[in-house]
């Protein structure tokens, strides 16, 4: 009888022990899904290409490019944006849909867009203020222009 009581005892004494260093669960950090990543002003110069891009996505929805190829001036471009899991894609006002949808990643205050076309680019954006001076001497696309073809996106 008394060694039955030890074992128990014994079986007991484990228990609360093992239950005593059970791990503390740390908390996760709340996870911000790239929706929240992409909303800010973002900046593109890619080496090898002649081309300047600023982009600013609002929690809205909305987008606004500038981009300027070559020595030319900024033209201004806007739409809508969505992501759906990892995958960025847009319209422009004009309803025309962008070149590609993208897959983001981000790495500190850098965003990087790979195309989900035979390209399979990688566009990498530096999160930075739209200069004033680049908005304000923008000008819209000719009407004969089409998105597809002269935008970035």
């Amino acid at each position: 009888m008394k060694a039955k009581i030890y074992s128990i005892i014994s079986v007991l004494c484990a228990a609360l022990l093992f239950i005593g260093c059970a791990k503390e669960k740390k908390q996760d950090a709340p996870k911000v899904d790239a929706t929240t990543k992409v909303v800010g002003e973002w900046h593109c110069a890619p080496e090898g290409y002649d081309v300047d891009v600023y982009v600013a996505f609002d929690a809205a929805g909305s987008f606004e490019e500038y981009q300027r190829l070559g020595e030319g001036r900024y033209r201004h471009y806007a739409g809508t944006w969505s992501v759906d899991k990892s995958v960025l894609s847009g319209v422009y006002a004009d309803g025309t849909e962008w070149g590609s949808t993208y897959t983001l990643s981000f790495e500190g205050e850098t965003m990087t867009l790979t195309a989900n076309n035979e390209s399979a680019e990688a566009i990498v954006y530096t999160k930075t203020t739209i200069p004033a001076e680049v908005k304000d001497d923008a000008i819209e696309p000719l009407g004969s222009e089409t998105r597809a073809e002269e935008c970035w996106f």
